[in-house]
């Protein structure tokens, strides 16, 4: 049986991802000051200027930095220590076009070949980034392998000359140019980059073996137990990647990244009470930053903990205002049905913040949930007319169509929505809906099993496609395998139960149906439809009188069709 009186009108699910917090969990925000007018930095000394870019470095501020430095190097163009550090930053910035004037300043008359310390080749190292960058790897390949032929112990420019193999794919080489940088000196970088090499080829032993000697080099190094925790997860080794970061928490406890690694794996593993644990740790070690708040929140949201959750996302908005944690704390209070003042903060989700299509299809489907269905579909319409692609949208509008037994239309505004690269599995179930109003069975097939090719456990579909069957008289030893499937998602569903008993009774196996109905209407004693079917299956069971009684029930229940069951009770089924 269909469930017609329970279809999710609306499914709107706020999608967690704590693995996004990442390294970035504990970063905190940098200032962002002005610099004084261009007229004015040209007054300033230059010891004023160069420690003013130093202080801008430290505080990320490296735009900053820039302008204090092109003043100083306009200034005394001859310092090549200042103009060094801004070809580097225009470098950072991936302005390569800006930072080679300066570096062919900074090289003169100098060649790779000339080049004897590591002061002398810094320049050089800075044209080959630089060439890298303007598509020209050869030539910057070129300049490092003339500087390692004479200095191989050149850290930077080795690093670089892996990195410029690897982009070429001359990845033997690449290999060979670590041997040979590791032969001069182990390093921290060099087992880095070689660990990533390995693990890029699927070489997971040899990566072990690599992340274990940058262990070696700095026991308190995160990245490689990082690393280690996650190859252990790779090999479903759920057990070993835990270890591997509770073991260093313990040497480390300051370890911030291993914690909030820590605390992700317990999340993936269900184990959300532990994380919050972890991350409430997190929270008092670090004084409260914005993304160990929110994360928190996040989980507490995961939980169902709605009321811990709005705690959190609102001290979130405390240190660091921002529309994401704005978002969440509004799902909170709807949740918490403090309706009104999620819709305020709904509201205030500005239009360029990834979170406002979701914001105004909650304030769309707070709308639905009102009846007030005209506001509800010009709201969604609104969305879907500046995002044409917001998949989550077409489902919304299918859902207020089909509240409005507005069939044609819903299926006429949802067809564009079938061609994006993620359809909302509730959008086909609607449309399935809608087609089989107009019993166009061949289209509720085609939607549900598109369903089902990417939601294979999806009850609700399952069910339908094996009632739709049912009621054709077709395909019946499949639509009691998708009904059966559909009762181990839901066993003891009234509804399933039912489907079933109507696959039963179209195979002519009355008494099997008889006994299967008496189990639906068991679990749903307030559905006319229920009591319909059991008449049927009674009637064909030759109990016309126990058939009479049920079809009498049906019409207490007010059947929508009442005079179908009056013909019933007057002539059986003798017409059928």
């Amino acid at each position: 049986m269909t469930q017609s009186k329970t279809i999710i009108v609306l499914c709107l699910t706020v999608g967690i991802t704590l693995t996004a917090c990442g390294g970035k969990l504990l970063e905190k925000p940098t200032t962002v000051s002005k610099a004084p007018a261009s007229s004015s930095l040209s007054q300033m000394s230059d010891d004023f200027l160069y420690l003013a870019s130093r202080d801008a470095i430290r505080n990320g501020q490296h735009s900053l930095a820039v302008q204090f430095l092109n003043t100083l190097v306009l200034k005394r163009p001859d310092q090549r220590l200042p103009r060094t550090q801004l070809a580097e930053l225009l470098l950072r910035a991936n302005r390569a076009d800006l930072a080679t004037p300066h570096i062919d300043i900074l090289l003169g008359e100098s060649t790779p070949s000339s080049a004897t310390n590591q002061e002398e080749s810094a320049p050089h190292i800075l044209k080959a980034r630089a060439l890298a960058m303007t598509k020209e790897p050869d030539k910057a390949l070129e300049i490092v392998s003339t500087l390692l032929s004479k200095q191989p112990d050149l850290l930077n420019a080795r690093l670089l000359h892996v990195s410029l193999l690897i982009s070429l794919k001359k990845v033997a080489e690449a290999h060979l140019s670590i041997t040979e940088g590791l032969i001069s000196g182990e390093t921290l970088e060099l087992r880095k980059i070689q660990s990533d090499l390995l693990i890029r080829q699927n070489r997971i032993d040899e990566a072990i073996i690599a992340l274990e000697a940058m262990q070696k080099l700095d026991l308190s190094s995160q990245t490689p137990t990082l690393l280690l925790s996650q190859i252990a997860l790779r090999q479903k080794n759920m057990v070993r990647a835990e270890q591997l970061l509770r073991n260093h928490i313990e040497n480390y406890p300051g370890a911030m990244r291993i914690r909030n690694a820590l605390a992700r794996l317990l999340v993936q593993s269900g184990r959300s009470q532990e994380a919050i644990t972890i991350y409430k740790g997190l929270v008092r070690d670090t004084g409260g930053t914005s993304e160990a708040v929110s994360t928190l929140g996040l989980l507490y949201y995961q939980l169902k903990d709605y009321q811990n959750a709005a705690k959190q996302f609102r001290m979130t908005l405390k240190i660091s205002p921002n529309d994401q944690s704005r978002f969440y704390l509004a799902a909170c209070l709807e949740a918490l049905e403090k309706t009104e003042e999620a819709k305020l903060l709904y509201q205030k989700v500005e239009k360029k913040s990834v979170a406002y299509i979701d914001a105004q299809l909650r304030l769309a489907g707070l709308e639905l949930f009102a009846g007030k269905l005209t506001a509800a579909k010009n709201r969604t319409k609104a969305i879907l007319a500046e995002f044409s692609d917001a998949a989550d949208a077409y489902m919304l509008l299918s859902s207020i169509y089909l509240n409005q037994k507005k069939y044609q239309q819903l299926l006429d505004e949802t067809e564009s929505a079938l061609h994006l690269p993620r359809v909302s599995s509730r959008l086909l179930f609607n449309r399935a809906v809608a087609h089989e109003s107009f019993k166009q069975y061949d289209e509720v097939e085609s939607s549900l099993k598109r369903l089902l090719s990417t939601d294979p456990k999806n009850a609700e579909a399952l069910n339908f496609l094996g009632y739709v069957f049912a009621e054709q008289g077709v395909k019946l030893v499949e639509a009691e395998a998708l009904i059966k499937r559909a009762l181990e998602e839901k066993p003891d569903d009234g509804y399933y139960l039912d489907s079933l008993a109507w696959v039963y009774f179209k195979n002519g196996n009355y008494q099997k149906a008889i006994e299967t109905q008496a189990l639906a209407i068991k679990q749903i004693s307030d559905d006319p439809v229920m009591f319909e079917h059991m008449g049927d299956m009674l009637w064909k069971s030759k109990k016309e009188r126990e058939a009479r009684d049920q079809w009498e029930k049906a019409l207490q229940l007010k059947h929508s069709d009442p005079g179908l069951i009056k013909k019933k009770i007057a002539e059986g089924l003798k017409s059928e």
